[in-house]
């Protein structure tokens, strides 16, 4: 069992439990779950979803396992030998500085120098706790192994589809920045090129290959160095390799992308920078982190 405790504040009176568990994206097939499991006390009175809150009101939620397709997640097994730096940690989430080079998960049974398998180790060694019980890592999104940066991780199942939506939905923003080769013609501007599979290499993405999807790329001129650009990047879509293909496209490849036509560097280019979004249970608060790269993110 996951328990959520929360005191209602004066912008939440008034609404009904069913309301406030909306407001917090918590989705049908979890509200279903409480009202069947008795999951819900006001003020540790049994409680319906029909009953009206209050300023002050502690609301506990307690989620049983069974109302989850996956409760353990994917149950990474530990490895002690990386000390990842967690950068932000509440009890649902933590923000992780994820170096260029390192995998993001296993995918093998065998495999276990990843993000995940770190996260999985360090979690267990340091006692991190969330909703009442042992922390695990549950993934939200990804980053390419070359790619450095801001990964957001899930540390118990409640918040997982509840991230998961604010990503769908575009309330999670993400920004990240590349060093590429080139001048850029203007100080921002939009690549809107669909992405599809490359038909000579699956792993890799091309503009308008098989089964190509709408990607859109917003992209800002920060700085330049010599014959090189650093730019703020947004993404408008999440497809596979996106920004690596949107700005290699374009004439102008990130600095170390051996993938796609980018100058040899000692590491790619591109880095993780910020994320804005709403924390769970906390009423659409916005929340803002940056994460500076390290000393090896540098045009030469």
């Amino acid at each position: 069992m996951w328990r959520y405790q929360l005191t209602i504040k004066a912008n939440q009176a008034g609404r009904t439990v069913k309301e406030q568990l909306m407001a917090w994206n918590l989705p049908q097939r979890l509200r279903g779950g409480l009202r069947i499991a008795r999951g819900i006390r006001i003020n540790g009175i049994l409680a319906s979803t029909a009953q009206i809150l209050q300023v002050g009101d502690k609301l506990t939620l307690d989620f049983p396992a069974d109302i989850f397709r996956n409760p353990a997640g994917n149950a990474y097994p530990g490895n002690d030998s990386c000390q990842l730096d967690i950068l932000y940690e509440n009890d649902s989430l933590v923000l992780v500085d994820k170096p260029a080079g390192m995998k993001m998960h296993p995918h093998s049974p065998t495999e276990r120098d990843t993000l995940f398998n770190y996260l999985a180790a360090q979690f267990k060694r340091d006692n991190h706790r969330s909703a009442g019980q042992a922390a695990r890592p549950y993934m939200i999104h990804r980053l390419d192994r070359a790619t450095s940066g801001l990964v957001l991780v899930a540390k118990n199942p409640v918040v997982v589809p509840i991230l998961n939506a604010q990503l769908r939905d575009k309330i999670i923003r993400r920004r990240y920045l590349a060093w590429v080769s080139g001048k850029m013609p203007a100080d921002a501007g939009l690549i809107d090129q669909g992405i599809g599979i490359d038909p000579d290499d699956d792993r890799l993405r091309k503009i308008n290959g098989i089964k190509a999807q709408s990607a859109q790329t917003q992209w800002t001129l920060l700085e330049e160095a010599g014959d090189a650009s650093l730019l703020e990047l947004e993404l408008e879509t999440g497809r596979m390799h996106q920004i690596r293909v949107h700005l290699a496209a374009k004439g102008h490849p990130i600095i170390g992308d051996d993938w796609y036509g980018g100058q040899p560097a000692e590491r790619l280019m591109l880095h993780s920078y910020s994320i804005d979004l709403p924390l769970p249970f906390s009423d659409d608060e916005e929340f803002h982190y940056t994460c500076p790269p390290r000393s090896d993110f540098k045009a030469k």
